[in-house]
């Protein structure tokens, strides 16, 4: 009779303790803005070591290589495909197939990533990303080269 109590009391607090580790390993969505004001979206997850899903927009400028054509300019997406850590300092990476608002093709940006949890529970970050991309012209075999950067800062909190 000890022994099968001995093991329901064993069962009751491992079944207990199972619920207050998956809480702690929860995923917190955060949301802010850019300083841009678009929204910034993203999760926390691993128990508040990285972020996933980050989704927001980059202003981002294009200058032709060539002279006498015009720049281009606007927001262009910022969601690319991996996690990142949290208190990261200049996480740099390379997407080979990246898509752009700019470009009917995919393109190879090179991102670079910046982030400080402050104490309060309040991420802000850095994020840029660089690419370039070839518009062909007529008459054939002419083209235009574009080279695009996008720099941006955010702070979100957690959303309750």
């Amino acid at each position: 009779m000890y022994k099968r109590t001995a093991a329901l009391l064993a069962f009751a607090a491992v079944a207990l303790a199972i619920p207050a580790g998956a809480s702690a390993a929860k995923t917190v969505h955060y949301v802010g803005k850019t300083t841009g004001g678009h929204k910034v979206t993203f999760d926390l997850y691993r128990g508040g070591t990285r972020i996933k899903n980050l989704v927001t927009a980059t202003p981002v400028s294009c200058l032709a290589m060539q002279y006498g054509y015009s720049p281009m300019g606007g927001m262009d997406s910022w969601n690319p495909p991996i996690s990142f850590p949290v208190n990261q300092n200049d996480l740099k990476w390379k997407d080979d197939q990246a898509n752009t608002g700019f470009y009917y093709n995919h393109v190879t940006k090179n991102y670079e990533f910046s982030t400080k949890k402050l104490r309060n529970g309040t991420i802000r970050g850095t994020l840029r990303q660089q690419f370039q991309f070839l518009v062909p012209k007529y008459p054939p075999g002419t083209f235009v080269i574009y080279g695009c950067l996008g720099v941006t800062h955010f702070s979100a909190t957690p959303k309750h």
